[in-house]
């Protein structure tokens, strides 16, 4: 039902849902040069966050768009365009494009920028789908408009075979001028880090932690039609703003793959202003001057603390389909107030895929 929710259509007598996945695709070669064409609806998932990505998030709902992929070497690239909901009567369109540079075996560098703009009167505008130009002067110097932009780098390095760690940094708006009460505006940022450790403590191991924090307004701007969300769900993480969190992971394969048992373990520090809060300028007010700055603290308060952990296992009975079962518990404090809740976890994935060989 959570994933049918992503629709955000009209329930019929209490069912929902919405098409999950229909595009074609074009594949060629020229030489060393990878191609691939993409158009209708799909998912876009960019970074190496094993629970959530910063700029694209696995999370995130099935996006319509045409994309094209360029592969060379250790050189990858990526231009997607979308076009996203309407919000008050407001046309949103999404640009993203990407270069990922696998230096070594060890070493991925990763770049990328993504801009989202709004207007009632506003189509394709090429200067935010050219995919060899920067797109912060475009935003800065409009000719057409402004947009809500994202600068991200990331970085995964294999230490050895069986240890690995990743970061990723999203920037949003970082201030370098210190000239008017404009540039007091604390900065936006998102940073993920992360570290795997498989083959421990048995062959079939796999172990990792990762901490992710994202400041207050990251995602969003004065206008709500520039909120980086499509169908009301983050297009970045799923938690949205103004929180940090740490997951610690663990599972075991058996059964020649079939059976994996794992645990989820989560803390995180929610603030109170999410993608949902209306975004504010607090360093405009009249009692902030440049003399005594302004700052404010992360996570806002009113600030839940929240423990979760899951205890379950995943049953492969054939390729791709599975069951998934176990305990889910969580802890909920804010202000003094204490919520525990438990629940059974019981769940199906069915795929139908057939492959056809002619």
């Amino acid at each position: 039902w959570e994933s049918a929710a992503k629709g955000g259509g009209k329930e019929v007598k209490n069912v929902i849902g919405y098409t999950h996945e229909g595009y074609v695709q074009y594949k060629n070669s020229w030489g060393q040069i990878n191609n691939s064409w993409k158009m209708g609806r799909s998912f876009v998932v960019h970074g190496f966050g094993k629970r959530g990505q910063l700029l694209f998030s696995e999370d995130s709902r099935p996006f319509d768009l045409f994309s094209w992929d360029i592969q060379y070497k250790g050189l990858s690239g990526n231009m997607t365009g979308i076009q996203l909901e309407n919000i008050d009567g407001k046309k949103r369109f999404l640009s993203l494009h990407t270069i990922d540079w696998k230096m070594n075996d060890k070493l991925t560098l990763s770049f990328s920028e993504s801009s989202i703009y709004s207007g009632e009167n506003r189509g394709v505008e090429w200067q935010f789908f050219n995919p060899v130009i920067f797109w912060v002067p475009e935003r800065e110097n409009p000719s057409t408009g402004q947009a809500n932009g994202f600068i991200y780098c990331g970085i995964k390095y294999l230490h050895i075979p069986s240890l690995s760690l990743w970061g990723e940094l999203l920037i949003d708006d970082y201030q370098i001028n210190n000239e008017s009460k404009g540039d007091l505006e604390p900065n936006e940022i998102g940073l993920l880090l992360g570290i795997e450790k498989t083959g421990w403590p048995l062959t079939s191991s796999d172990l990792w932690l990762e901490y992710t924090r994202i400041t207050n307004r990251t995602y969003q701007t004065p206008d709500v039609s520039e909120t980086y969300t499509h169908r009301g769900f983050p297009i970045g993480h799923y938690l949205g703003n103004d929180f940090d969190m740490f997951q610690l992971y663990y599972s075991q394969e058996n059964m020649n793959g079939k059976l994996k048992p794992y645990i989820s373990l989560a803390y995180l520090r929610n603030g109170a202003n999410g993608l949902d809060t209306p975004f504010d300028t607090p360093w405009e007010d009249s009692t902030v001057t440049m003399e005594t700055g302004y700052s404010e603290p992360f996570p806002t308060g009113p600030i839940a603390y929240i423990t979760e952990m899951e205890l379950a296992a995943d049953y492969k009975f054939r390729n791709d389909s599975f069951i998934n079962a176990g305990l889910f518990y969580r802890r909920k404090t804010l202000q003094g107030k204490t919520v525990d809740e438990f629940s059974i976890i019981l769940r199906l994935w069915l795929s139908l895929n057939k492959t056809f060989n002619y």
